[in-house]
C-alpha cells in the first residue's frame, strides 16, 4: 500500500515544479521590456558573451562609440550671424527707367505778362473750412487741330469739383483738348461751362458752375483775367459752398495760364462785390488762395 502513496507524492512534486515554471515564464513575459532594460543597463549581457566566447571566435566590429541611446544630445545648428548674410552689395543693381523730360512748351497768344501787384487784403467775410490751394501745374501745351475755323489746339487743364468721402470739396484737374481762333481762355472757360464729360461723371466730378451761365467776353491785363458773366452766374442752388466752388472752378481753370495769376468777376460788364445770396465778397482779383483755410 505504501507504494501508490509513493507515486502520488512524485506526481504531486512534479505538478508543483510545472506551475513554478509556468509561473516564472508568465512573470518573465509580463516584466520582459524591464529585464532587458536592466540587462543592457547593468551590461551583464556583454560579461556573460565575452567570457563565454572562443579565442576563434569572429572578431567583433567596432562599436560605436558609448552614447547614451536615450538620451540623445541635441545637434547644434549652425548660427548665421550678420556678417554670413549676402551683402547688399552683391545684389543685382536696380536699374532705374530712363527719365523723359517734359516736352517744352511753347509760348502762348495771350497778353504779355508783367510783373504782377500784390493782392490787396481780402475781407473777412469768407467761408473758412476751404482745401488749401493746390501749386500751379506746368503750362497746357499746344498742338496742330484738324479744325479749319479753329485751327489751333490746345492740351488744356480744366477743374471740377471732387466730394469726398467726409463731405469736403476740392478741385480736381482734368486735361482735354481744346479748340480755338484767337482766344485760348476764352474757349477754354467755354469749354468748363459745359461740363464734365460722362466718363468724368462716373468719377465722381461736379460742376458747381449755375446753368445757364454763359462767358460774355474774356481779357487779361497785368496777369489779371477779366471774365465777364451774364446774370445767370450771380445764384447758385447749393448756397455759399456752391458759390465757392464754381469760384475755384474758374480761378483754378483760368490760372493754368502762365499770364494769369489772379482773376477778376465781372457781371454783365459791371464789377459786382459780393455774389449769390450768402455775399461771397468778389469786389476784387482772386487767386487761387483766395478761399484756403
Amino acid at each position: 500500500m505504501s507504494k501508490p502513496s509513493g507515486s502520488r507524492r512524485t506526481s504531486i512534486g512534479v505538478l508543483f515544479w510545472i506551475a513554478f515554471i509556468l509561473l516564472v515564464l508568465v512573470i518573465f513575459l509580463a516584466n520582459r521590456g524591464n529585464i532587458e532594460q536592466v540587462l543592457e543597463t547593468t551590461g551583464i549581457v556583454e560579461v556573460i558573451r565575452d567570457r563565454f566566447s572562443g579565442p576563434d571566435s569572429a572578431p567583433e566590429e567596432p562599436s560605436a562609440p558609448d552614447v547614451d541611446e536615450r538620451t540623445p544630445e541635441p545637434v547644434e545648428e549652425p548660427r548665421v550671424t550678420i556678417d554670413e548674410q549676402p551683402s547688399r552689395r552683391e545684389q543685382p543693381p536696380v536699374t532705374e527707367p530712363p527719365r523723359v523730360d517734359p516736352p517744352q512748351s511753347e509760348p502762348q497768344p495771350s497778353v504779355e505778362r508783367t510783373a504782377p501787384a500784390p493782392e490787396p487784403s481780402r475781407p473777412s467775410a469768407q467761408p473758412s473750412a476751404q482745401p488749401s490751394a493746390q501749386p500751379r501745374p506746368a503750362p497746357a501745351q499746344r498742338a496742330p487741330s484738324p479744325d479749319p475755323e479753329k485751327p489751333n489746339r490746345l492740351m488744356a487743364g480744366l477743374y471740377f469739383i471732387k466730394v469726398t468721402e467726409d463731405g469736403r470739396t476740392f478741385p480736381q484737374r482734368v486735361v482735354r483738348p481744346v479748340y480755338y481762333d484767337s482766344g485760348p481762355l476764352t474757349e477754354t472757360i467755354r469749354a468748363l461751362l459745359a461740363g464734365p464729360t460722362g466718363e468724368e461723371l462716373k468719377n465722381g466730378l461736379l460742376n458747381t458752375i449755375p446753368e445757364g451761365t454763359r462767358l460774355i467776353s474774356a481779357h487779361v491785363q497785368d496777369g489779371t483775367a477779366f471774365l465777364n458773366f451774364n446774370q445767370a452766374f450771380r445764384f447758385n442752388a447749393l448756397g455759399a459752398e456752391g458759390t465757392v466752388a464754381q469760384l475755384l472752378q474758374i480761378i483754378y481753370s483760368s490760372t493754368e495760364f502762365p499770364t494769369v495769376d489772379r482773376v477778376q468777376f465781372l457781371v454783365d460788364g459791371e464789377r459786382i462785390d459780393y455774389l449769390g445770396g450768402d455775399g461771397i465778397f468778389v469786389g476784387e482779383p482772386l487767386g487761387r488762395n483766395a478761399f484756403s483755410s
